[in-house]
């Protein structure tokens, strides 16, 4: 297969788009010396710039970047027996037409063939919009244009577009963003692998009104409790047909925040999902968007908020959500009502003799519905903290939570931690200042994580009578480590909530019992191969402040 097998229409009208041409005469001394550059070469090179220079390191390891490559996917997805058919749902209303056309044309140039695009046009006006769905470059046999009647919104669009799809799985592509053109490829692959898949989704990065890369998003995998601070989903999303019509579709009375509203109902179902932890999908800025101009749709984070307090009611969950007023938009808080003191048991444990941890444990339990354990040392802020805490656990499948631990300095000593293949832990954002939101706001959202704080978690009696207690092997703060692994490995999730702060006045990962890290790592060998679920592989979980693995250094900040 050679360059003929790509769509040439689509290319010539790419090339003459003012933005390509631009590029083009900037880049034309280094061009000319190559005259063996196919056009796609010049297409991969265009599209995979990026305005900041570690990113753009990681994007010259990771893109793909020549013909070959694409011919190499293009091949293996065809010799595939049973192919997974998707469909891709692109509501378009008066949408630029250069930007659309580069949304269709990541699309068609697709390694993975069997794609299905559905083009919606929600009542456009914009007569450069009308001509280009209308024009040759659309008259695709996998392409099918849409016209609704009159604009009834993104969620009403949407539907249709679904109605009309006749794939096995339904992704939903902006009209404005980008696809990598392995993004299908890696969606089917994974559905081949595992048939039962749900929803799939994957990283993504932004492109600048310079139609340049950055902002990449390296996310955890599927984590439920970090969902209700925000759609931490956002693109690449895809769905199962099947559960998209069990649901009803989106609903258009949360038209602004729908993905929000589908996914949350959809995590209700139990759904079997898998976190693609490669960069798919491209989110474009630009003035009209919600990712430059926090205001440009208000009206899409307020219905974020009524989309999570209907989830929490629907849930019958005693607490309601609001917005974190001192973070970027469409960040939530929780806050729910404090459960009863009389139901936890409060254990203290020494810091100073971690050798002690486990007996110090079981010398104070208590037949209580919750066990909070927390170190002599070790602080509330709040009078009601620990209770506060505790009120995660009526989440069904949630057994432990912690807070957020402040050191006498007034900086962050622990917001959740993650572990580094020997077996020893990564501690996010660690000595940094209480002010430092970190990658992802994780500093400030209650979100998902592997490995509970020993001196400041509360425990469910449920998951504890569950899994009987600690494993004798470990005497020190390593019994609690052990203890969260197992909960996950049985289906259970811990949660790191960082409005609950506790000041802690001394170091404690010093002295643990010698020989149980080791230990530790001996026993869960296959599971930190593996990698933290909670920690993108993409991210260097050697330094503290989650930045690209394998990053090189450069004079420039971000």
């Amino acid at each position: 297969m050679d360059n003929s097998s790509l769509p040439k229409l689509a290319l010539r009208k790419f090339f003459s788009l003012p933005a390509c041409r631009s590029w083009l005469k900037k880049n034309w001394r280094r061009l000319r010396f190559y005259p063996s550059l196919m056009p796609t070469d010049v297409l991969f090179s265009y599209w995979n710039q990026s305005e900041w220079p570690d990113y753009q390191d990681w994007l010259n390891r990771h893109s793909m970047r020549s013909i070959e490559a694409w011919t190499q996917c293009h091949r293996e997805g065809l010799a595939w027996k049973t192919p997974v058919k998707i469909s891709l749902v692109t509501p378009v209303y008066n949408t630029h037409s250069p930007l659309l056309y580069e949304c269709i044309l990541s699309v068609k140039l697709q390694t993975y063939p069997y794609w299905q695009l559905v083009l919606v046009d929600d009542g456009s006006s914009n007569s450069d919009t009308l001509k280009l769905l209308a024009s040759a470059f659309c008259q695709d046999p996998r392409i099918d244009v849409i016209y609704g009647q009159g604009s009834r919104g993104i969620s009403a669009a949407t539907n249709q577009g679904i109605d009309h799809a006749n794939g096995d799985y339904v992704i939903f592509l902006d009209h404005d963003d980008r696809l990598a053109l392995d993004a299908l490829h890696h969606i089917a692959d994974q559905v081949k692998q595992n048939p039962a898949l749900d929803i799939l989704y994957s990283d993504r990065d932004m492109i600048s009104p310079q139609n340049k890369r950055f902002m990449h998003l390296f996310k955890p995998d599927w984590s439920p409790e970090t969902l209700l601070s925000g759609n931490y989903l956002f693109h690449l999303m895809c769905y199962r047909r099947r559960l998209l019509e069990q649901l009803g579709g989106l609903r258009s009375e949360f038209d602004g925040s729908q993905d929000y509203d589908l996914i949350l109902r959809a995590a209700e179902t139990n759904p079997v999902v898998k976190h693609i932890d490669k960069v798919l999908y491209h989110w474009r800025q630009h003035e009209a968007s919600v990712s430059l101009n926090d205001h440009a749709k208000d009206y899409a984070f307020e219905a974020g908020i009524a989309v999570l307090n209907a989830a929490l009611l629907r849930r019958n969950l005693n607490a309601s959500a609001v917005e974190i007023s001192d973070l970027w938009r469409g960040m939530h808080r929780v806050k729910w009502k404090p459960i009863a003191d009389c139901d936890i048991n409060y254990i203290t444990v020494d810091i100073n003799t971690p050798d002690n941890y486990s007996k110090d444990v079981y010398r104070q339990l208590q037949d209580k519905p919750y066990i909070a354990i927390l170190g002599q040392t070790v602080t509330p802020l709040a009078d009601d903290a620990l209770q506060a805490l505790a009120s995660w656990l009526s989440i069904e499948g949630v057994g432990l939570v912690c807070g957020k631990l402040i050191n006498m300095q007034g900086d962050i000593d622990y917001i959740g931690m993650n572990y580094r293949a020997d077996g020893s832990l990564c501690i996010p954002y660690q000595g940094f200042p209480v002010s430092e939101a970190g990658y992802m706001a994780i500093t400030r959202i209650v979100r998902n994580i592997s490995a509970p704080h020993p001196y400041c978690v509360v425990i469910d009696q449920e998951l504890w009578q569950q899994l009987g207690g600690f494993n004798p092997v470990f005497q020190g703060p390593h019994a609690l480590l052990d203890f969260a692994l197992r909960a996950l490995n049985s289906g259970w999730r811990c949660v790191v909530d960082p409005q609950y702060c506790f000041q802690i006045e001394e170091d404690w990962l010093t002295d643990w019992p010698e020989g149980e890290k080791e230990q530790f790592a001996s026993i869960w060998e296959n599971w930190l191969e593996n990698g933290d679920p909670y920690f993108n592989k993409n991210l260097d979980n050697t330094s503290s402040d989650m930045r690209l693995k394998n990053q090189r250094l450069f004079s420039a900040k971000y």
